[in-house]
């Protein structure tokens, strides 16, 4: 019966690991269009944008960056800048 026991939380760990990782790749998902759109306004609003670039830098990785993020980031960057001249 132990075994039994052992088994369902070693399930129940996989499947809140899974659960994680699709979440956080949604909200990564999320933050990529959102900056996207925000490119491609011509006038975005200064806070979302410092907002975005937050949530991209916070789910673009620590170890393995994603060089998509990375290059929204930069982009986002150019925007904020150019909006504040």
């Amino acid at each position: 019966m132990d075994y039994f026991y052992f088994a369902l939380m070693v399930l129940a760990l996989i499947a809140i690991m899974f659960l994680l990782i699709r979440w956080d790749k949604r909200i990564k998902m999320k933050y990529k269009k959102d900056a996207y759109g925000l490119l491609d306004t011509n006038h975005p609003d200064p806070k979302k944008i410092l907002d975005t670039i937050k949530g991209l830098r916070l789910y673009g990785g620590r170890w393995f960056k994603d060089k998509e993020c990375t290059q929204l980031v930069t982009r986002l960057h150019l925007k904020y800048d150019s909006l504040e001249k």
